[in-house]
């Protein structure tokens, strides 16, 4: 009985389900045409289809924007919608249109009353809209405003917009209902439930920035992307870029997120600000107005290495008493800088304040403000409160430090003026180019402040800002509490891999206190960002607060996806999830300053400090290790190293001595011969230490003696090297990548710089791909142009570039993708400290007889352009001349067939490949060294690392070579050049060295390396690099 009567129900409600849904198509196709303006060609718009662009002119009449000028038209529309929003999104806004009608049409009826109760009238609202392709339509909402409101003007454009609002229509803005007719809108066919808001027929401004990202080409939606990121508080750039974002993602996920996020905005929305679009520029302070970026950022940092001087003693006045922050500061200075520090505390609520006279005190440190609190549901009674402390107060301190001539001012900003959290799964990571760009009315408080201090600032009255992120410590209050909380009590805790920078109280005050006792500031402001020495996983802090509470918590994966959802719910759910689970991070290297020593509790240590009792024992305390003290650790990528012989074994070795901890990531050893070394495999010394350095070699393809084995070997070592990265548990403080080619291997390099966020130093010795079209002859865009994007990736996730000549730091700044030509920098090679000149004496390899010897040590390859030397060798046949070649390669079995073709095998002396170490001997059993390259316009750029070598034996140089080689070569009076390829010219170089004095030569050779080469200069400059970050 029970079936039959659903069965019949069923049958009953679909009949008058599809009777009510063809009765509403036909009613929809007679309105469809009235509702586009089709028997009414006046009110079309004549830019329809077209692409726009909005010029100014003050000639025209102020439009819905607040701007005087119009819209023209720069072409047709070449937007194509695609399967999704042509057909299944349209399928969707039927069912879902038809559904709504029907379900809320006792709402429909019941608010209708209530409207004509409130303020007899028309039910409905009409505007002309922009819609889809820039066609307009009669836009329906329930009346909301009373009938005397003026026509077709927005919200924001009415003087005292409060006024013409009903009492029924306050509540049906505030909660969105008024947009509920719109249903109709989408059912017909004008809108769509998801997509941009439609904007008036006249807000120019708005149509032409939509304009840029394809928004003004779909149909306009009940609700948006922008809709659920702030509605009309948004500027109209940051409003018509949100459409952007919603167009470029537009699919059934983005749809989704939009229509899950409008529920919270249909509930409640705090967003609708009546009487602005951008509601902090109306209930704010204005002192960032018309500031450039660089204003608006500051001068981060000091700009150079600073001194503390622990002898010093100020006399600082903290203006804001009973502040967690600045009762902690007192405390700790007392504790650990008394000798040099005499502080005393103003209270800021008693009005009497303005009577003291600040002239005896040399820094005065505010700190009073409110704390940020819930921003989302306060009138403008409240928020005019945090102007008036936040930034006023604040501006009215400092101006009256800098009247009494006190000599310094620190003020506390916050790490709120770069905006809220980035949401679960997405990254933030605040650099030195940041432009800071608050959330909320809490966050502009602040900036406000920030930028009109720094103002103030002149040489004699210096200004540091601090913008740190969360503090915590024992006694701080925020999000940290409610964290221990939890670890304290719940078993389990979602573990989600998420990072943001934070700031134990201990550090703070550390970095206080040595800031205030700073020798010299040369900038007279200065935005400084201290955190602590690493990222907080909140999971990690979580489990770390048990553990040292004496619970037990257990992480879990599980809880992943429940995070995941929730961080996407709108309101107070989703901005709690984001603020426990989202990313805010700190680039490290803005917060390292040269001379400040500052990050001395670990996390581990900060909350042992933070959660035990207050007797911790204090030989416990000082067994820990301070995170600053730790040796700083640089991990060098190279896919060549020892026993290979290449200049990066001694600048790892240089480092090691300097107090670094070094590792280095290379191949499994095969230069040049193209075969594993004795000794090596993939199974034999995978990992080694060798003099203090950690090697760790991952598997590649030895290179061989074919270009096909080279290229294997250049790409089994970056897929290896992308493995390794996933994996590897190094945790390093610089990534240094050796880049000699190929360039690829500094892919590993940018990976683990971003995976870890540290900063990527590189140092270019092969021009890429210049350096592949030159020796391999490849020049097809199929092969160079994947090649050319590789390496402008590579350039831009490099913070420091190094190249080893001027040109070639010319020609990474002059590449069609520019490069920041202030990161990158001149740093030529240097010769280990064994290359120098020795007494001549026998050599088993070399004979002792009367001949002029001229030397070539290194690789054998195609590069170094060694055919001339068989052709020179055979013009200098009668002549008591020899060479001597040290050294093995690819090219070698050519070299010598060249020889012996030429006949002229008693001219030559070929030596294999020997240690570096035996070189300079070898060398000095010679009279001069001999390098060469191709003729090729790369090599002209180059300087060799050989070069160095040679000039540190003080050997007198013959070269076949042009540009940066010939440049020093002449500048140094060192030696003879001639042009690349010239046997003659050689040939007759040769001959006058062989016929003249050249110790002179030798010495000056010397004398150049020592100004310009010298290894422990060079190295000093490097570190300066380290010290930046």
């Amino acid at each position: 009985m029970n079936k039959k009567k659903i069965e019949k129900f069923l049958k009953i409600t679909g009949s008058v389900l599809g009777v009510s849904f063809l009765a509403l198509n036909i009613i929809a196709g007679k309105k469809k045409k009235g509702s586009v303006y089709a028997n009414e060609p006046k009110e079309k718009n004549p830019l329809e289809g077209c692409k726009v662009t909005f010029v100014k002119d003050d000639n025209d009449p102020e439009n819905a924007d607040g701007v005087r000028g119009h819209l023209e038209a720069t072409g047709k529309s070449d937007y194509r919608p695609g399967i999704y929003e042509k057909y299944i999104k349209r399928a969707m806004d039927v069912i879902l249109s038809f559904g709504g009608l029907v379900v809320l049409s006792p709402l429909y009826i019941g608010i209708s009353a209530a409207i004509i109760i409130d303020d007899p009238g028309p039910v409905f609202f009409t505007q002309k809209r922009m819609g889809q392709n820039k066609k307009y339509f009669k836009l329906h909402k329930f009346r909301s405003m009373k009938m005397s409101t003026p026509h077709d003007v927005p919200t924001h454009m009415l003087e005292n917009p409060e006024q013409y609002i009903t009492r029924v229509g306050k509540f049906l803005r505030a909660h969105s209902l008024d947009e509920l007719p719109q249903i109709w809108d989408i059912f017909i066919g004008n809108m769509s439930v998801i997509g941009p808001r439609p904007g008036l027929w006249n807000q120019d401004v708005l149509t032409a920035e939509r304009e840029k990202y394809y928004a003004n080409d779909v149909k306009p939606g009940l609700t948006g992307w922008a809709q659920i990121n702030g509605r009309d508080e948004l500027e109209i750039p940051v409003k018509a870029k949100l459409d952007g974002e919603y167009v470029r993602k537009m699919g059934p996920v983005m749809d989704a997120k939009c229509f899950l996020g409008s529920v919270g905005v249909f509930a409640h929305d705090d967003s609708v600000v009546e009487g602005g679009t951008g509601e902090m520029l109306k209930t704010g302070r204005h002192y960032t107005d018309g500031k450039s970026d660089s204003e608006l950022i500051g001068h981060i940092g000091f700009g150079e290495p600073v001194t503390v001087d622990k002898n010093a003693k100020r006399k600082v006045l903290i203006t804001g008493a009973g502040s967690y922050i600045g009762e902690s500061f007192l405390e700790y200075a007392d504790k650990h800088y008394c000798e040099n520090f005499e502080i005393e505390v103003l209270d800021m609520l008693d009005e009497k304040w303005r009577e003291k006279d600040f002239s005896s005190f040399d820094i005065v440190y505010h700190v009073a403000g409110i704390a940020h609190a819930d921003v989302g549901n306060v009138d403008e009674a409240t928020k005019e409160k945090y102007y008036a402390v936040n930034t006023d107060l604040t501006v009215e301190v400092c101006k009256k430090a800098k009247a009494d001539k006190v000599k310094e001012f620190v003020f506390m900003s916050s790490m709120i003026v770069y905006g809220d959290s980035a949401p679960y799964g997405a990254k933030k990571i605040v650099d030195a180019n940041t432009v800071p760009k608050p959330a909320n009315f809490y966050g502009d408080s602040k900036l406000q402040a920030d930028v009109a201090v720094r103002e103030l600032a002149d040489a004699d009255f210096k200004v540091i800002v601090l913008r740190p992120p969360m503090i915590y410590g024992k006694g701080s209050k925020g999000n940290y509490p409610v964290l221990a909380k939890l670890a304290k009590k719940l078993p389990v805790f979602p573990d989600v891999d998420n990072e943001r920078s934070m700031l134990h109280i201990d550090n703070l005050c550390e970095f206080l206190c040595q800031v205030m006792l700073i020798e010299h500031l040369t900038q007279d402001a200065v935005v400084l960002i201290p955190q602590n020495a690493e990222w907080t996983k909140t999971s990690d802090m979580v489990e770390q607060i048990a553990e040292v509470s004496g619970k037990k918590i257990k992480k879990t994966k599980v809880l992943t996806p429940a995070v995941k959802i929730a961080g996407m719910m709108p309101g107070k759910i989703g901005g709690l999830v984001n603020k426990a689970f989202g990313n805010n991070c700190y680039a490290y290297k803005i917060s390292v300053y040269s001379g400040v020593n500052y990050q001395k509790n670990t996390l581990k240590q900060s909350i042992i400090r933070t959660e035990e009792k207050e007797n911790i024992d204090s030989s416990e305390e000082d067994s820990h290790t301070s995170a600053s003290d730790e040796k700083k650790h640089i991990l060098v990528i190279s896919q060549y190293f020892y026993p290979e012989t290449f200049r990066i074994n001694d600048m790892c070795q240089e480092w090691v001595k300097r107090g670094y901890k070094v590792t280095v990531i290379t191949g499994i050893p095969n230069y040049p011969m193209g075969k594993f070394f004795d000794g090596y495999g993939y199974t034999k010394k995978r990992k080694e230490i060798w003099n203090g350095i950690n090697i760790v070699r991952i598997p590649l393809i030895p290179r061989g003696k074919t270009s096909i084995g080279m290229v294997a070997n250049y790409l089994s070592f970056v897929a290896s090297g992308y493995i390794v990265n996933i994996f590897t548990d190094v945790k390093a403080d610089y990534v240094f990548t050796f880049e000699v080619s190929p360039m690829s291997q500094a892919l590993i390099g940018c990976w683990y710089a971003k995976k870890h966020h540290v900063p990527h130093y590189l140092y270019v010795q092969d021009l890429w791909p210049e350096n592949v079209i030159t020796v391999t002859g490849i020049s097809n865009p199929v092969i160079i142009k994947p090649i050319n994007k590789m390496v402008d990736y590579i350039y831009a996730n490099s913070d420091q570039i190094f190249t080893t000549s001027p040109s070639f730091a010319e020609t990474i700044c002059s590449r069609l993708v520019k490069v920041n030509q202030k990161k990158v920098h001149y740093w030529p090679q240097y010769a280990e400290e064994f290359y120098h000149p020795c007494e001549r004496k026998m050599i088993k390899e070399i004979p002792d007889d009367d001949s002029f010897k001229v030397i070539f040590t290194g690789n054998i390859g195609t590069a170094q352009g060694l055919e001339i030397l068989p052709k020179a060798a055979e013009l200098l046949k009668e002549e008591n001349i020899k060479f001597v070649i040290v050294g093995d390669g690819r090219y070698l079995k050519e070299f010598n067939n060249e020889i012996k073709q030429r006949k002229v095998q008693k001219k030559f002396i070929m030596i294999p490949r020997q240690p570096a170490e035996r070189i300079p001997e070898l060398l000095c059993a010679c009279d001069a060294a001999f390098l060469s390259f191709q003729n090729d316009p790369l090599w002209k750029k180059t300087i060799p690392a050989k070069l160095q070598s040679y000039m540190a034996c003080g050997m007198p140089i013959i070269a076949s070579a042009e540009g940066e080689t010939e440049r020093v070569i002449k500048k140094a009076n060192c030696g003879v050049c001639c042009k690349i390829g010239d046997v003659d010219g050689l040939s007759d170089c040769i001959r006058k060295l062989a016929d003249q004095d050249i110790s002179k030569m030798a010495d000056n050779s010397r004398r150049y390396f020592e100004k310009y080469f010298s290894k422990q200069n060079l190295m000093d400059e490097m570190d300066t690099f380290f010290n930046k970050y």
